[in-house]
């Protein structure tokens, strides 16, 4: 086992500790007295070894020429709920551009095509259903705490999914003079030349509605499927957005279907003329 795996596997198992500590306390197992014995004898030396992998791993980062910052980022990177936190992070800082009606990492000037249409379905009706929870359970549950803790956990689920739904909706497609970039999930799938584009027509397809890439296609849909057809001069290699990067597997595209709530701008932007139609 490397350190790194060793590191990895203490923070995972000191997190398990302090949570199975923290229920064994909230459901009576254990007295106070107990949980502060346990957390002693058990969590404070994991934390001991956990903080001293941090610092070994942050030291050795600047020993390799790293300045302060990138050691930080590359330490953080090592953890196992790094990308939770990440996204998570993510997630609260889009919802606030969001309500604030911001956009996020596009350029100045840039002509902005969003596909936001139909997204609000499911958050509406998550959010409908998680009142309806918590008024059911503060009857059903004859426990405060219990009936506290899944309140908590009801109204974080949903800020979540809001957070996951601002990502998308504060990071659209955009289009340059020189490019159109197209995102998914807040990251940039491809960054597309505009004189690489051979073609570009409105085009309903409702195969898919669910980003995938098959064979040279690349699905960019809502819940209705695409409505423009794009097609490159040449293949590119794009990747979709993963939660664990080490995941994300490269794929060759050279037509893309994407959904945009004004699709006919988009064909009249990148095709810079009339805008045929197709059908299927």
């Amino acid at each position: 086992m490397t350190f790194k795996s060793f590191h990895r596997s203490m923070q995972v198992l000191a997190a398990t500790v302090l949570v199975v500590d923290a229920f064994l306390l909230a459901t009576g197992f254990l007295r106070p007295g107990q949980a502060v014995l346990l957390f002693a004898a058990v969590e404070l030396p994991l934390a001991m070894i956990v903080a001293f992998g941090l610092v070994a791993t942050y030291r050795a980062r600047r020993r390799d020429g790293a300045d302060a910052r990138a050691a930080v980022v590359a330490t953080a990177g090592d953890s196992p709920f790094w990308p939770m936190i990440r996204a998570e992070a993510r997630a609260y800082t889009s919802l606030w551009l969001w309500v604030r009606g911001r956009v996020a990492d596009v350029e100045p000037g840039a002509l902005v095509f969003r596909s936001n249409r139909g997204t609000m379905t499911l958050p509406v009706a998550f959010g409908v259903a998680t009142v309806v929870e918590i008024g059911v359970l503060h009857f059903v549950l004859p426990w405060m705490w219990l009936r506290i803790a899944l309140a908590v956990l009801s109204v974080w689920s949903l800020f979540a999914l809001l957070g996951y739904l601002a990502i998308h909706r504060v990071r659209p497609h955009y289009s340059t003079d020189t490019h159109f970039v197209v995102r998914q999930s807040g990251s940039t799938i491809a960054a597309i030349e505009r004189s690489t584009i051979e073609s570009v027509v409105l085009s309903r397809r409702y195969s898919e509605t669910n980003p995938i890439a098959i064979a040279d296609r690349l699905h960019l849909p809502n819940i209705d499927g695409t409505n423009v057809d794009i097609v490159l001069a040449q293949p590119i290699s794009i990747q979709l957005p993963v939660l664990l990067h080490k995941h994300r597997k490269a794929t060759s595209i050279r037509h893309i279907s994407v959904y945009v709530d004004d699709p006919a701008a988009l064909v009249t932007e990148l095709q810079g003329g009339a805008t045929p139609v197709a059908r299927r």
